[in-house]
């Protein structure tokens, strides 16, 4: 986008210039010109493609004949996609259901209430930079938001969003929240 700011504004200083040549390549040699272009013709553009720039007459705008030289020079740089991707699976090829987003089970824990949780960020990285109590508390896990949870739940399939009942569960006391009366143990 900045770059395609920069043909437009370089066209039209260019547009100001006198009019009395008739190869652009030639007007890139000017020294007027040459305190403009530098930002807009980058070292990545070739000379030879300078030369092959089509001749201009006086009535036609210099916008004209730079227009069809922008997609030929950004042509190496990748924009971002346009379109949004997600990982999830709504369709599989070979029962046409949903798929669980494997990454989404191996890194989040969901209690039995709704939330998710996962560890720390970088709990296991530059451990000769941190402190014993700063290790102690990387190891501690935090809870997601509720976008975050929601869209979670989205990427995992109705198996991961029910409870799973595990052998001697470290996560035992946090599946119960009295806030909430699906996971109230006490009447209200």
């Amino acid at each position: 986008m900045f770059a395609i700011k920069n043909v437009i504004l370089t066209s039209l200083r260019l547009s100001s210039c006198p009019k009395s040549t008739k190869n652009l390549a030639g007007f890139f040699s000017n020294k007027f010109v040459s305190s403009i272009v530098p930002n807009f013709f980058s070292t990545s553009v070739p000379h030879s493609l300078l030369r092959q720039l089509p001749s201009i007459s006086t009535n036609t705008s210099i916008l004209s004949s730079v227009s069809s030289l922008v997609p030929s020079l950004f042509m190496k740089k990748s924009f971002p996609c346009l379109e949004q991707t997600r990982s999830v699976t709504k369709w599989s090829l070979n029962k046409g259901k949903r798929k669980t987003v494997k990454a989404v089970v191996a890194r989040f824990y969901r209690l039995s209430w709704g939330a998710w949780i996962r560890p720390m960020v970088g709990r296991n990285k530059r451990h000769w930079s941190k402190t014993a109590k700063r290790k102690i508390r990387s190891e501690k896990h935090v809870f997601c938001n509720s976008t975050q949870s929601t869209l979670l739940d989205k990427m995992v399939t109705k198996y991961w969003r029910k409870r799973r009942f595990y052998v001697d569960d470290v996560y035992e006391p946090y599946h119960q929240r009295e806030e909430y009366s699906s996971s109230a143990v006490k009447p209200h």
